[in-house]
């Protein structure tokens, strides 16, 4: 029941149909610890993944828009175990410079940065505007109180990635974000069976992870979130417009470039207007947005350091294959930088 690659339409209706219809669920009792031994086994063994301190990961991913249309940008992953967490993505690339987004946490330190590079924000033209998570809307000021439970949301997101992620690649619960797990039954397929691990942690995480019944390795998570926060934003002093998407949490990041009037920088009615415009269709999006199935898969293991990792994750939102990424560089047990997990202040 092995997946060919995260690409395979065949592979994602097989995991598909066992998600969505639960089709021969197995009444045995076999306990989750023997799944999650089977599994941690499978991965390379509990003292090789009990080794493991460091991983770092340089990649691509692969979004595909609502229109069907993609665009591919370079990623960095960092992660300290057993709290650091660091993700490093290209948010808008202009010319052979890049804006970036980081996002993570440090224990309990939140790492929520837009680097706009000086060459980029010194001609006073390149706007950036966060549209969650962890950000407010634009234009809205908020109190201390609200800016603590903001982050506080904000951080359990990116601890609930963090979580996903590592589900593939250690079945194991971290201090950063403990996490139980329960015995879900083996579900069947013309394919093949898969074990299934209910899972639960803090802030109402659910879940449930898929694993070959014949390898023992992870295959899928689900879970159900809100639908992707969808709006097209353009407005006066946009050198254009642009589609924002989000998973789970909401719209991540806009990055505008381009001037106002004559090609100089927008007036400050203008940046008003556009605030407002992106306030309002926020406000409606979020109106419409209903709750549906997220899956990730986990595919193309690869052994590092005696420990198999997945080195192609894709994720589908509601049956559609919305963003794929792919690992191209692992290192485990690395030494990495510590200002690369510095927080947010």
């Amino acid at each position: 029941m092995a997946i060919k690659g995260c690409g395979s339409l065949l592979a994602a209706a097989v995991l598909a149909g066992i998600a969505a219809t639960g089709t021969g669920i197995d009444a045995q009792a076999t306990d989750a610890d023997k799944v999650i031994t089977a599994a941690r086994q499978a991965l390379g063994g509990e003292g090789k993944i009990d080794a493991v301190k460091t991983v770092s990961v340089v990649g691509r991913t692969t979004r595909t828009r609502p229109d069907g249309t993609s665009s591919e940008s370079e990623f960095e992953l960092s992660i300290e175990l057993p709290d650091k967490y660091m993700r490093r993505d290209v948010l808008a690339a202009m010319g052979p410079t890049s804006v970036y987004r980081n996002t993570g946490f440090n224990g309990d330190g939140l790492i929520n940065l837009t680097d706009v590079p000086p060459s980029l924000s010194a001609g006073g033209n390149i706007r950036v505007a966060m549209i969650g998570p962890g950000s407010a809307p634009p234009g809205v000021t908020l109190t201390p109180e609200q800016k603590a439970d903001l982050d506080k949301r904000t951080m359990a997101g990116f601890k609930q990635e963090f979580t996903r992620l590592s589900l593939g690649m250690f079945i194991s619960s971290f201090k950063a974000y403990p996490i139980q797990f329960k015995y879900g039954g083996q579900a069947e397929s013309a394919d093949g069976k898969a074990d299934i691990l209910d899972v639960t942690g803090e802030t109402g995480f659910t879940g449930r992870l898929f694993l070959d019944a014949a390898t023992h390795l992870p295959l899928m998570f689900s879970w159900m979130d809100k639908e992707p926060l969808v709006m097209t934003v353009g407005g006066p002093g946009a050198g254009r417009g642009a589609t924002m998407m989000g998973g789970g949490g909401g719209v991540q990041t806009f990055v505008q470039g381009g001037g106002g009037r004559s090609g100089g920088a927008p007036s400050k009615e203008e940046i008003e207007k556009m605030q407002q415009e992106m306030t309002d269709r926020m406000k409606e999006a979020e109106a419409k947005r209903q709750t549906v199935e997220y899956r990730l898969f986990y595919a193309d293991y690869k052994t590092y350091d005696g420990v198999k990792l997945p080195t192609r994750i894709q994720q589908m939102v509601a049956g559609k294959a919305t963003q794929e990424t792919t690992f191209d560089r692992v290192k485990v047990n690395g030494k990495i930088d510590p200002k690369k997990f510095e927080p947010t202040k």
